[in-house]
């Protein structure tokens, strides 16, 4: 389609603006007429006969009237609360309250919608101001090489135990029935006068004839009922070092993949940047159960009681074997905190 050029779009302005159109209706008649001028340019008449047109159709008369009746239109808008108090009171807080009903309205549709955002876009404000920390800033570095604590130790001094004396001893031997060539006299039994400064033994020895022989007491006969014998029960002992130590089910590798799940480095030493170390000793009893785990070396804000809980839940280890029987090996374990 062709388009009205420059001068042509102003030659209409001024005639508009000469019959005292309206400003306000000026730029929709301005764009009315000229959408009509160009598509009689398009049917191929020329522009002169086309403007002489839009006079004829757009009088002085016409312009005239369409600019009163723009401005009664704006008066009975602009004066429709009047026409209703008319004759009232208008001191009376209902006309105020119509005459600002428009602007209030406005004010609370725009409070509203400003809630409104601010509720919904409060999540994503707090994320954007709160970040929370991504895996990649948190590094968990597990060692899994056992600490030789009897190596750390002092040695004490052994002390030699001299051994005690050894008693005066009689052979005297259980009779053999022999035959009569095979009899020796070297079997025969000591002497009453003998034995009352020896113990009978298996060989003659010369020892200290002073010392006492307990006799253990003889068993009551005739009770009806016997007394239990209370028996103690030993202790397992608790190894150090041990020929095959313990390990955990998987390896060094199936430990450390269990540490970055279950580990959780503590709120509190996250925000104070905290790093460090933390030891922590354990017994792996001889059915592989973690047992009695403390930390022996802290770094505080948390991590001590997080290193123990997660090595209490490491339950599945093969126990440690001296002379091939498992046996109570004490373990220590480091477990590294660290920060990217």
């Amino acid at each position: 389609m062709k388009r009205l050029q420059k001068d042509r779009i102003d030659l209409i302005n001024e005639y508009l603006k000469s019959n005292k159109l309206d400003s306000e209706l000026l730029p929709e008649i301005l764009d009315h007429l000229a959408c009509e001028a160009e598509e009689r340019l398009w049917d191929g008449k020329p522009f002169e006969q086309i403007f002489t047109n839009i006079k004829e159709a757009a009088d002085g008369q016409i312009l005239l009237d369409l600019s009163v009746d723009h401005k009664n239109l704006l008066a009975m808008e602009k004066s429709l609360n009047d026409i209703v108090f008319e004759n009232r009171n208008k001191l009376y807080g209902a006309y105020d309250l119509r005459r600002g009903y428009g602007q209030t309205i406005q004010r609370s549709v725009m409070m509203g919608v400003a809630l409104f955002l601010m509720i919904v876009m409060f999540p994503n404000l707090y994320a954007r101001l709160v970040p929370d920390p991504k895996p990649d800033d948190i590094a968990y570095i597990v060692e899994a090489n056992p600490i030789n604590i009897r190596e750390m130790l002092p040695k004490l001094p052994v002390q030699e135990v001299e051994p005690s004396p050894a008693p005066k001893t009689i052979r005297s031997l259980p009779p053999e029935v022999l035959p009569d060539d095979q009899v020796e006299i070297e079997n025969l039994p000591p002497l009453m006068e003998e034995l009352e400064k020896a113990q009978p033994a298996a060989r003659t020895l010369d020892g200290i004839e002073d010392i006492t022989i307990i006799v253990p007491p003889a068993p009551e006969t005739g009770s009806a009922k016997s007394a239990i014998a209370e028996v103690e029960v030993k202790k397992e002992e608790t190894f150090l070092n041990v020929e095959q130590a313990p390990q955990y089910q998987g390896g060094v590798e199936a430990m450390t993949a269990f540490l970055q799940k279950n580990l959780r480095y503590p709120s509190q030493a996250l925000r104070a940047g905290i790093q460090g170390r933390v030891f922590v000793q354990f017994t792996v009893g001889s059915d592989g159960k973690v047992e009695n785990a403390t930390a022996l070396k802290r770094i505080g804000f948390g991590c001590d009681e997080e290193a123990v809980r997660v090595v209490k839940l490491m339950q599945s280890w093969l126990p440690g074997r001296q002379a091939g029987v498992p046996v109570r090996v004490r373990f220590t374990l480091p477990i590294a905190f660290q920060l990217n």
